[in-house]
């Protein structure tokens, strides 16, 4: 068998393989999330759950693809978009005038209030507490850490990965409080009996809303926020939302 040939087979071979790749990311809608959000996005008995799980694989079916999800670092879910690895960044995030200068974003279907959630047994909270008294705990980037960096200046923050993490740091005593968004509030009160929570802030505000990041100047946006709208007129998104206990306050 003369190299050649052999050559031949060779590069046949490498041509059906990439191909093939090519057809399957044809096929697919690779999402990327931080799997540690509950309701929007968590593991329940093994599999990845939530409201934006469901939205996307949603998405992805009316655009007659399959959704791939990708869990990851909160911190990473944009540089992974920036970088090509995924196509979608669904993480709750919100599209704030500093990440529109790098990404864009699709409609926003979820507008946050702010809460926050402490200890029963804590004497110092409370509906009216002084926030610059206390000390809270925060999902580094979130939204409810930029309000109080911005509107309660005075007090003392720490910022942590997740919320698991923040969790543990008022069960410890280690915090006051953690200020969030009052659906992941709710489900986190739903599941430690200890805790109870009050409404902060509720804002109207896209910037304060969760929308999906797509890179710049992609033609996934305008497809995207098609399904999107559609959703909304027909009551699936609405239905969602009942179905995942997503409030707006």
């Amino acid at each position: 068998m003369g190299i050649s040939f052999l050559r031949g087979l060779l590069l046949a071979g490498l041509f059906l393989i990439t191909g093939c790749e090519d057809k399957n990311k044809d096929e697919s809608l690779i999402f990327g999330t931080s799997a540690d959000y509950r309701p929007f996005e968590y593991y329940e008995d093994g599999a990845m759950v939530g409201f934006e799980i469901d939205l996307a694989k949603a998405i992805a079916e009316k655009l007659g693809k399959k959704a791939e999800i990708k869990d990851m670092s909160f911190s990473a879910v944009l540089t992974e978009l920036q970088n090509g690895a995924i196509d979608v960044a669904v993480a709750a995030l919100n599209p704030t005038e500093e990440r529109r200068k790098s990404y864009d974003f699709t409609e926003v279907y979820h507008r946050s209030s702010i809460a926050l959630v402490f200890r029963k047994d804590n004497k110092k909270l409370g509906p009216k507490s002084d926030l610059a008294e206390l000390k809270i705990v925060a999902q580094l980037g979130s939204f409810p850490e930029r309000w109080v960096k911005k509107n309660r200046p005075a007090a003392s923050i720490e910022s942590v990965d997740n919320v698991a993490q923040a969790t543990e740091f008022i069960k410890a005593e280690h915090a006051d409080a953690i200020v969030m968004d009052t659906t992941v509030a709710i489900s986190i009160c739903a599941d430690n009996k200890e805790f109870t929570y009050v409404v902060l802030e509720v804002s109207n505000d896209d910037d304060t809303g969760c929308a999906m990041a797509i890179k710049k100047d992609s033609s996934l946006k305008q497809r995207i926020d098609d399904v999107i709208r559609g959703m909304e007129t027909s009551g699936e998104l609405n239905d969602l939302k009942k179905k995942w206990t997503v409030v707006s306050e």
